[in-house]
């Protein structure tokens, strides 16, 4: 399954077991809108899409909402290919895709291991950031599930890096540090403001992840900024700094 969705363009794969706080209170769309959602498959894969650097550059023009529409297309692709595949098994499997999510697929993939749910309240994958479309499929195909331990560095860059915040059109991203939310502590985003603004820019912004510095290409040289930056405390101050003044 694994090699299946990478072939056909995921950029990272991860296992885990669905928990209560994975799953979508009521539905929201569609004839079953409002309909309480209670149980889930037990097993579930999550797996990133990489959105294209360039055209997330032009963030929050039209090409935002092209690229984003593209990678949602694709990772609904791959999930349903997926799906189809355990199904064929003689296992049951669901998509959750754009549109047409039981599930909280930032939470699945966090608990997979493909990232930390960062102050802009969505996933940072280590290589692209927040540059990314999610999807998952749940089944009852027991998976292999390993113990995932929090990123600690990508939370303490988060809380001293505040770029994202202080370049959010619409202020929704919190500047303050996380709090405890639902027995969770947490950054939140004020959704109502950041929905407004796609209203008023007319595409999905997407500012948020242009600025983020974890969005940078995966070239050579970052991804050794990427290793320094996860492995000392003081080299996450410099490289906050060098941001700053390089990018910024």
């Amino acid at each position: 399954l694994k090699a299946d969705a990478l072939k056909m363009g995921a950029h990272s794969f991860g296992t885990t077991k669905i928990k209560p706080y994975h799953i979508y209170s009521y539905k929201g769309r569609g004839d079953r809108y409002g309909e309480k959602l209670v149980d889930e498959l037990p097993y579930a894969i999550a797996f990133t899409i990489e959105m294209d650097y360039d055209a997330m550059q032009q963030a929050p023009k039209a090409p935002v909402v092209l690229e984003s529409s593209l990678q949602y297309l694709n990772a609904a692709n791959i999930a349903i290919n997926l799906a189809q595949t355990i199904c064929k098994w003689g296992f049951n499997a669901r998509a959750h895709i754009d549109g047409n999510y039981n599930v909280v697929c930032p939470l699945v993939a966090k608990d997979a291991g493909l990232g930390e749910i960062g102050r802009m309240g969505i996933l940072m994958t280590p290589k692209l950031g927040p540059r990314v479309r999610i999807a998952v499929v749940t089944t009852d195909l027991e998976l292999p599930v390993r113990n995932i331990k929090d990123d600690l560095s990508v939370i303490d860059f988060c809380e001293q890096c505040n770029i994202c915040s202080a370049k959010c059109p619409s202020h929704a991203i919190p500047h303050e540090e996380r709090k405890m939310i639902d027995g969770v502590e947490r950054w939140q985003i004020d959704q109502e403001k950041c929905f407004t603004m796609w209203c008023k820019a007319g595409t999905d912004c997407g500012i948020c992840m242009k600025q983020c510095p974890y969005s940078h290409p995966n070239t050579t040289s970052h991804q050794w900024m990427r290793w320094a930056i996860k492995n000392s405390h003081l080299f996450r101050i410099a490289a906050l700094w060098m941001e700053k003044k390089i990018y910024q």
